[in-house]
């Protein structure tokens, strides 16, 4: 962690040589000291980190000593950044005092250092010579861990099932409880077995919730009535009110339906007590399945419907850690005869742990297989430590990770747990807390994207989700993992959760806060009241998971990251936000924020997000921000938006992502600079906005996604070969006028992922068109009309095709897919098509795994 503070240090250091060397005029040198003694300490750290780790408290305080130097240097930076731009606001100019401030404290800081760095040879600390580059990232899509890596559950899938489906006469409701360690499989094995052919054939309706340790028994009622039906709204004064209304509702949609319903991570005997009213009982064989760490709380929902889930055997566990260690699908991997008593050693000392298993498998998978890698891993790890739930072994994982990212990985724990962490959002945040290190020419949101897939390759994070063309779209940190976060995080004031009793307690020195859902479920908490009561001069980051709280300021002057999402109590932006020159992400989706005020062309802003909002305009200066590499506008169709996208004299070079805006008048004489932009999302006013578009895609180079609202293609003619990123975009959406303008299509991009194509009357049937695009996985049509009775589907089509789905694609009487097309096809969903008499033949589907009609006349 240290090692990460430090280099965070110098490179703060390092920018403001460059950036402020004209107003450094006798500081410089001193600076410049103070960033060869912090390298010359980054050295060291290594081995006094291995030390302190072993017990030895004066080199763990020698490590505090330095991370404190560390973080004051960083703070020092920024403050006299903060003091040295007041001038832009109208304040009086005093950079000299500002200079003699940071001078002053600079001083001390090298004095501070000379003593640390004399009292190191006290302490035996050594230079840790290993070659410290930072590895060369690989892209890797892998395998999701709960799909491929399941050893030694299928006896045990067997036996829950049967438990399940427990004599066929008996049929009252009877609740199954896998019971286990945390890292066991308890999930793992109960979404096997909710996602068995077997019990989807036998039950009407299977619904899975997650519970968790903090549960809030409304929340987990709106999410059961929510997957029942569209209704979301509590009614009732109190929370018992709401409580009694949603049981009640949940009960009604429950009734008469053979139910499963898994309630996921139960940590209290209370979920149940609270839920059983709402989980009917009309003897029909519903059943309910549970998965917690507690005997207790299994005995009382059902006692009789205990299963213990055993730790993997020998042989078993054997298997899984080679599967991750060697990377292979191999259902039966072979070890390389020089590592099998290692590899042995290394297993024996998991106890069985799936978890412990998988993450010290992913741990290896990285290192060359050879003796000298394995045999310094079983050396190196304090086994007689690997007690409970094996934290040893994660907290190895997390002290193996390189310094860059452990901060991204401890980053983590700002979510609240069994979060699903919608990946663009961090990786942005990350940007903004300059915890991604350029290297080369490469894009910052490139590596970004290598460090998540690293910690996924490392299992430290599991993919939820991925995007069609492989990137990760979500992910979920297991609790296990959490904890070693937070336990990092907690160190050093790293990260504060807050909680509903924290007011007295000391955050002065907290560098990041986070408040969750459920810290006040009752009353909305007044954090205006509360955050002025206290003191946190070093806070970066403000993140806000609490839907009921009101914040009246924001007066932490060296903040980085603002992430309000869904505070709809916050109304407008604070003043003397304009004053906070080090924000760099700014988010504002579904809060109350309804105006933008003209000083915001003032920040130095990197992501600003507005979606979901009421915000129909910008002001002119905001597109003079020239460190803008994000900017989300309000859902078009969801607000009378006026929101313009950037003028034609803007000069853009940092934009990578602009969604969703309008087309400008001004674009009539001259189109903005944006080089660097890869995701376009952009909506026409008047028929020839798409000439202007066509133009401006003709000098893009970078472009990956492109999303046309409104769109009227020149000449109606739909032709995007004009774009130099042509053969690089993946994803496209063409949305054409409501009046259903009719075109054809000439040329798509070759190596499209995802296609989507509404409103729009097709002189001819565009599927031979489509047919061609040999590397698309999904295709979505909706409000379609197509000259004539028919679409047809030749042999050899899409042959990478997994998702189709077709709503309102009217005009179309038949659908003729030869033998040979959408070969790989999983997903077909078909809903207001009510021309189609016929579904294609569905022998040629071998692949189809779901398949959805609603509204067809057969």
């Amino acid at each position: 962690m240290t090692e990460a503070i430090i280099a965070a240090a110098i490179k703060k250091l390092a920018d403001v040589l460059i950036k402020e060397a004209c107003s450094l005029h006798g500081v410089d040198g001193k600076i410049s000291e103070v960033k060869l003694q912090l390298g010359q300490m980054q050295r060291f750290l290594k081995d006094a980190d291995s030390k302190s780790k072993g017990g030895d408290e004066r080199v763990k305080g020698w490590v505090s000593d330095v991370r404190s130097v560390a973080y004051e240097t960083e703070d020092a930076i920024d403050k006299f950044l903060f003091e040295a731009n007041y001038l832009r606001f109208g304040f009086i100019p005093n950079r000299i005092l500002a200079r003699r401030t940071l001078g002053q404290k600079i001083y001390k800081i090298q004095a501070k250092l000379r003593i640390i760095s004399e009292s190191r040879t006290t302490f035996g600390i050594q230079e840790f010579s290993q070659d410290r580059c930072q590895p060369s990232f690989k892209r890797h899509v892998l395998p999701d861990v709960d799909k491929d890596d399941v050893v030694g559950l299928e006896d045990q899938k067997q036996e829950v099932i049967d438990l399940l489906l427990h004599g066929q006469d008996n049929q009252i409701r009877l609740v199954v409880t896998i019971v286990g360690p945390g890292g066991l499989g308890k999930t793992t094995l109960a979404q096997k077995v909710y996602s068995s052919s077997t019990i989807k054939s036998h039950f009407d309706l299977c619904l899975w919730i997650t519970v968790s340790k903090d549960f809030n028994i409304v929340d987990i009622l709106k999410k059961m009535h929510q997957k029942l039906a569209d209704y979301t709204e509590a009614k009732g004064e109190t929370e018992g009110d709401k409580v009694v209304y949603l049981l009640g509702e949940v009960n009604i949609l429950l009734k008469m339906k053979k139910y499963l319903i898994v309630l996921d991570d139960v940590w209290s005997e209370d979920v149940f007590v609270q839920l059983e009213t709402g989980l009917v009982d009309i003897g029909n064989g519903s059943r309910v399945l549970m998965t917690s760490r507690f005997l207790n709380v299994a005995n009382h929902a059902d006692s009789t419907g205990v299963y213990h889930l055993r730790f993997l055997n020998e042989s078993k566990s054997l298997e899984l850690f080679l599967k991750k260690a060697l990377q292979t699908r191999d259902p039966s991997p072979e070890c390389p005869d020089e590592l099998l008593d290692l590899a042995r050693k290394l297993v024996k000392r998991c106890d069985g742990l799936p978890l412990a298993l998988i993450v010290l498998g992913g741990l290896l998978s990285i290192k060359p297989p050879t003796h000298r890698d394995w045999s310094r891993m079983v050396e190196r790890l304090d086994w007689h430590i690997v007690g409970r739930e094996c934290m040893e072994i994660l907290a190895t994982s997390y002290d193996d990770l390189p310094y860059f990212l452990k901060s991204c990985f401890r980053y983590l724990a700002c979510f609240p747990e069994d979060y699903k962490i919608v990946a663009k959002p961090l990786m942005k945040m990350w940007i903004a807390e300059g915890l991604i290190e350029p290297r080369e020419e490469a894009q910052l949101e490139d590596y970004a994207e290598d460090y998540l897939e690293e910690l996924a390759q490392r299992c430290l994070v599991q993919v939820a989700e991925r995007t069609f063309n492989g990137a990760i779209k979500t992910i979920r940190v297991h609790d296990l993992l959490r904890e070693v976060a937070l336990c990092e995080a907690k160190e050093n004031d790293f990260l504060v959760i807050w909680k509903e009793n924290d007011l007295g307690r000391d955050v002065n020195m907290t560098r990041r806060i986070a408040f969750h859902e459920g810290i006040d479920g009752n009353r909305t908490t007044d954090l205006h009241k509360d955050l002025t009561k206290i003191s946190m001069p070093k806070l970066r980051t403000f993140l806000n998971f609490n839907q009921c709280i009101f914040i009246g300021t924001i007066g932490f002057i060296l903040l980085r990251v603002l992430e309000l999402r869904n505070t709809q109590s916050f109304k407008e932006l604070p003043m003397d936000l304009k004053n906070l020159i080090h924000l760099r992400y700014l988010g504002l989706r579904g809060t109350g924020v309804n105006v933008i005020p003209t000083w915001i062309g003032h920040l130095h802003l990197q992501t600003f997000d507005i979606r979901g909002t009421q915000i129909r305009e910008l002001p002119e200066h905001f597109w003079e921000v020239t460190s803008l590499r994000h900017v989300h506008s309000s859902d078009i169709y969801e607000f009378d938006t006026k929101i313009n996208g950037p003028p034609a004299t803007a000069n853009l070079n940092n934009l990578r992502s602009i969604g969703r805006f309008l087309v400008p008048k001004s674009w009539n004489k001259s189109l903005p600079h944006i080089p660097g932009i890869r995701k376009l999302q952009l909506r026409c006013q008047v028929e020839d906005d798409g000439k202007l578009i066509h133009n401006l895609l003709s000098k893009l180079s970078k472009l990956l996604s492109v999303r046309l609202d409104n769109f009227y293609p020149p000449q109606n003619i739909i032709d995007l070969s004009t774009s130099p990123s042509y053969e690089n975009i993946h994803t496209l959406f063409l949305s054409g006028y409501k009046t259903l303008p009719s075109v054809q299509i000439a040329k798509l991009p070759p190596n499209l992922t995802k296609l989507t194509l509404s409103s729009f009357f097709f002189l001819e049937d565009p599927m031979p068109t489509l047919a061609k695009l040999c590397s698309l996985k999904s295709l979505e049509m909706n409000s379609i009309r197509v000259v004539g009775d028919a679409m047809v589907c030749s042999s050899g089509g899409f042959p990478r095709l997994q998702n189709v789905k077709l709503d309102d694609v009217l005009t179309i009487i038949i659908w003729n897919v030869e033998y040979g097309a959408f070969p790989m096809l999983k997903y077909l969903d078909i809903s207001a098509c009510y021309s189609l008499n016929a579904l294609p033949d569905r022998r040629y589907a071998t692949n189809l795994q779901k398949l959805r009609i609603d509204a067809a006349p057969f």
